[in-house]
C-alpha cells in the first residue's frame, strides 16, 4: 500500500460528473453495473464522527463472521449477474501460501477458493474484520454489488498499492493479492504508528481533497483510535460538510467520499461501527451502578486520555461522562447544566481540573458537584455557576448548598478599588465577598441594596469588613470606606468617611445608632455635611466634625434654622459641667441649665465663645434682651456674669460682684453711667471698670463709687 494518495481514490472524490449519484463507493455514471443496496440500518450523517469512524474492537475482530456468512452476504447483494460476467459471489481462483510474519499468521493456499473463503481466511490470518474487507471492496471498486465487474476491478479490488498519481503495482495485482496485502497493510499501520502521518490520540490536519490546486484546505481532526487512523492513512481525506449533507450523493468540488462511504456502507449493512466499550478502569464503578441499564447508560464515546491536571481518562455515556484521575478518582458527571458548565470551562484540561466527588442535590433541584479546584453549583432559576478557589473552600466550610450561603446565583467576579482587590459572588442568601478583610457576607436586603447601588466594592463604601450586626431590630455593616445602617422605620443609609469613623468611636449601634437619612451637603457658611442619627446629628463644617445630640440644645439650634440659621455650623462638642451643658456654633452657642435653655449669638455669643464659654462664663440664664437706653444695646445674663454690648460697640463681660450689683441697683444701662465699655480690671481686691459716661470703682470691702467723666 503506497503512502501516497491513490489514483482509484481520486476517481472517487472527483465531482466532475455533477449529476452522478453515489450509491456505494463509486459514481453511478462510472459504474453502471452496480446493483441496488437495501440498507439494514440507514446511516444518519449526524452520527458521523470524523475522529472515530470505527471502533478498534470491531475493526480488528475476525471472529464474528464465517466464510459461509460472507458467502450468504455476497449472495444477498447481487441476485443475477449479467451474461458472461463473473460477480464476486461467484468468483473463485487459486491462492498462494503466505508465511507468517509480524503482521499476519500463515495463509495456506489452495488450488481453488471462492472469494468468500479468501475474504474469511485473510481476515483471520491478518486479524481484520471480514465486514471491514467487504466494505473496503465496495468503496474501492463496487465489487460487492456489481453485476458485471471488470478484470481491472478485481486486479485493483482494494486499491492496495494503487497511487493516485501512478498505475497500480503489478506485484499486488489480482483479487487475492489485493485483499491479502490490503489487510496486511492495515496491520502495518497498527504496529508501526509512528511511521505514518496520521496518529491516534492527537490532532491531525487532514485534507478535504487530494488536488491542492483547488485550495480546499484541511480539517483538524482528533483521531481517537488506531482503526480510524488506519482508514485515514489508507484514504487520506476527510469528507467536508457538503459531502455529509448529501450522504448518498455528491457534495461540491472540495468533497471526498472514501471515508464517508466506508462509514455509511458499514452502518447500512452491519449497523453502528462504533461499538464503544467501557474503559477498563471504569468497569467496576460502571457495573456497580447498573451498567448499561443504570443511570449512567451505555457508552456512547471512546475513552479519551488527558495529560493535563495530573492525567486521567474520560468517556461519554448515554447519561453523562465518566472521569478517572489520580486527583479525583472515578466520578460520574450527569448530562445536565453542571456538565455543560464544566465543559465551558475546558473540562478536565481546564481551570477546574478533574471532578472529585459525586453530584449532590438539595431541595428545589439545587445541586452541586465538586472538582479539584472548584465546585459547580446549579439552580433551576439561575443555572450553573463555578465557585472557585478560596471562595469554594469557604462555601464548603459553611455547609455548601444547605449551608449559610446556599447555591451560587452567578459567576465569581473580580474587582479592584482603593481598598485593594476583591472577589464577589452572589449566593441564595447574600453576596459573599473575599478581600483583605477575609470572607464577609452581605445579606440580601436594605443594606445590600445600598452597597450595590453605590457600585459595591468599586464604590465609596469599598469592601465589607464585618458581618451584619443587629440590636433591637436596627442593623449595621462596616465597610472599608464607611458603613451602612438599616432600621424598619427609616430604611438603610450609607455613612461614609469621617462620619463613619465618628460613628464607630461613639459606640456604633448602641451609641449614635442608625442613620435616619443620607448625608446631605450644604454650601452655606463655608459649607459642610450633615446627617441625622438615632441619637442626634453629625455635622462636618469648616471647624471640624461635631455631634449635636437630640435634646433641648438641638431643639433650640433647629428652631433658629440649624446650619442655615443665625447659629450656623457647630464648632465644638456638646459638653457639660456642674453648672450646665452647652455647645458652640459659628454664630454663637446654646446652653442648658436649671434656668432653662438659651442661645447666645452675635457679639455676645462671640465673646462668650472666645472668652472660654461654659468654663469662663457659665450657661446663659435668659434670652438676649435689647435695650434702647443710652443709644441702645444688648444684654444677657450668664452663670458667672453679664455680657453687654452697646450698639456700635464691643461686647463686654462683667462678672457678678459689687460693681455689677450696684450698676443694676442704679438702673443698669438706663442709668447715667450707660453701657459698660471695657472689662473690669482688678488689683489687690480693688476693681475698676469704664462705662459709657463714667468710671466705676470698688474697694476690697465692696464699696462702689461712680465718677462721671
Amino acid at each position: 500500500m503506497s503512502r501516497q494518495p491513490r489514483r482509484v481514490r481520486a476517481k472517487a472524490v472527483l465531482a466532475t460528473i455533477a449529476a452522478a449519484l453515489m450509491v456505494t463507493g463509486l459514481f453511478v455514471g462510472v459504474q453502471a453495473t452496480v446493483g441496488p443496496v437495501e440498507p439494514a440500518q440507514a446511516a444518519n450523517a449526524a452520527d458521523f464522527d470524523p475522529g472515530y469512524i470505527i471502533d478498534d474492537k470491531v475493526f480488528y475482530d475476525s471472529t464474528g463472521y464465517t466464510a459461509g456468512e460472507v458467502q450468504a452476504f455476497l449472495n444477498s447483494q447481487v441476485r443475477t449477474c449479467k451474461a458472461g460476467a463473473v460477480c464476486l459471489k461467484d468468483y473463485a481462483a487459486a491462492t498462494e501460501s503466505k508465511a507468517a510474519d509480524r503482521y499476519c499468521a500463515a495463509y495456506q493456499g489452495q488450488a481453488y477458493e471462492t472469494a468468500a473463503q479468501m475474504i474469511d481466511k485473510v481476515a483471520r490470518a491478518c486479524n481484520i474484520n471480514q465486514r471491514v474487507l467487504l466494505v473496503m471492496l465496495q468503496k474501492e471498486q463496487g465489487l460487492i454489488t456489481s453485476t458485471a465487474p471488470s478484470k481491472w476491478n478485481y486486479d485493483a479490488a482494494m486499491g492496495q498499492s494503487c497511487p493516485d498519481n501512478a498505475p497500480c503495482d503489478p506485484r499486488f495485482s489480482g483479487f487475492f493479492y489485493q485483499i491479502y496485502y490490503g489487510a496486511r497493510q492495515l496491520q502495518v499501520y497498527r504496529l508501526n504508528p509512528n511511521l505514518f502521518g496520521y496518529r491516534e490520540q492527537r490532532w491531525n490536519n487532514i485534507l478535504y481533497h487530494p488536488e491542492a490546486s483547488r485550495g480546499c484546505g484541511t480539517q483538524s481532526v482528533f483521531i481517537h483510535n488506531q482503526a480510524t487512523a488506519a482508514l485515514y492513512i489508507y484514504t487520506p481525506y476527510v469528507p467536508n460538510a457538503a459531502a455529509m449533507a448529501n450522504l448518498y450523493g455528491v457534495g461540491d468540488g472540495c468533497s471526498s467520499y472514501g471515508n464517508r462511504n466506508f462509514w455509511r456502507l458499514f452502518t447500512d449493512w452491519f449497523g453502528n461501527p462504533v461499538a464503544y466499550s467501557t474503559h477498563p478502569g471504569f468497569v467496576d464503578y460502571y457495573e456497580q451502578r447498573g451498567g448499561a441499564n443504570g443511570y449512567i447508560g451505555r457508552p456512547t464515546g471512546y475513552p479519551v486520555y488527558v495529560e493535563a491536571n495530573g492525567q486521567g481518562w474520560y468517556q461519554r455515556f448515554a447519561g453523562g461522562m465518566l472521569y478517572g484521575s489520580y486527583w479525583g478518582g472515578t466520578v460520574f458527571v450527569a448530562n445536565n447544566a453542571i456538565l455543560a458548565e464544566y465543559n465551558r470551562h475546558g473540562g478536565p484540561a481546564g481551570s477546574l481540573a478533574w471532578p472529585n466527588a459525586e453530584q449532590s442535590c438539595a431541595a428545589g433541584l439545587r445541586c452541586s458537584q465538586s472538582f479539584v479546584y472548584a465546585t459547580i453549583s446549579t439552580t433551576p432559576q439561575y443555572g450553573a455557576h463555578v465557585i472557585p478557589g478560596g471562595m469554594n473552600t469557604h462555601w464548603q466550610a459553611t455547609g455548601g448548598t444547605n449551608g449559610t450561603l446556599g447555591a451560587a446565583l452567578n459567576d465569581l467576579s473580580y474587582s479592584v478599588n482603593g481598598a485593594g482587590p476583591g472577589w464577589v459572588q452572589n449566593f441564595e442568601r447574600g453576596v459573599m465577598v473575599q478581600s483583605q478583610y477575609g470572607f464577609v457576607l452581605v445579606p440580601y436586603g436594605a443594606i445590600q441594596s445600598v452597597w450595590t447601588n453605590s457600585n459595591a466594592g468599586a464604590g465609596p463604601l469599598g469592601w465589607p469588613r464585618t458581618d451584619v450586626a443587629c440590636a433591637s431590630g436596627d442593623c449595621a455593616q462596616l465597610y472599608s470606606g464607611g458603613l451602612v445602617t438599616s432600621t424598619p422605620t427609616w430604611g438603610a443609609h450609607m455613612i461614609a468617611d469621617t462620619f463613619a469613623r465618628e460613628w464607630e468611636s461613639r459606640g456604633g449601634l448602641t451609641g449614635l445608632g442608625v442613620a435616619f437619612n443620607s448625608a446631605s451637603s450644604s454650601g452655606v457658611s463655608g459649607g459642610g455635611t450633615i446627617q441625622n442619627f438615632a441619637a442626634g446629628l453629625l455635622t462636618k463644617g469648616t471647624a471640624g466634625t461635631f455631634f449635636v445630640p437630640y435634646g433641648r440644645t438641638q431643639a433650640v439650634w433647629t428652631a433658629t434654622g440649624g446650619i442655615t440659621g443665625t447659629l450656623g455650623w457647630p464648632e465644638s462638642a456638646y459638653t457639660c459641667d456642674a453648672t450646665g451643658c452647652g455647645q458652640q456654633f459659628q454664630g454663637g452657642a446654646v446652653t442648658e441649665s436649671s434656668w432653662g435653655v438659651y442661645s447666645t449669638f452675635g457679639g455676645l455669643g462671640a465673646i462668650w465663645r472666645q472668652g472660654g464659654g461654659m468654663a469662663a462664663y457659665g450657661p446663659a440664664l435668659n434670652n438676649i434682651r435689647y435695650s434702647t437706653s443710652n443709644g441702645g444695646g444688648w444684654v444677657q445674663h450668664f452663670g458667672n456674669g453679664v455680657i453687654t454690648q452697646k450698639q456700635s460697640g464691643a461686647a463686654v463681660f462683667t462678672p457678678y460682684g459689687p460693681i455689677l450689683s450696684t450698676w443694676y441697683q442704679y438702673g443698669a444701662e438706663a442709668t447715667w453711667l450707660g453701657w459698660p465699655l471695657e472689662a473690669q480690671t482688678c488689683e489687690a481686691g480693688s476693681c475698676i471698670q469704664q462705662f459709657q459716661n463714667g468710671v466705676a470703682r470698688s474697694t476690697p470691702e465692696g464699696v462702689v463709687s461712680f465718677l462721671p467723666f
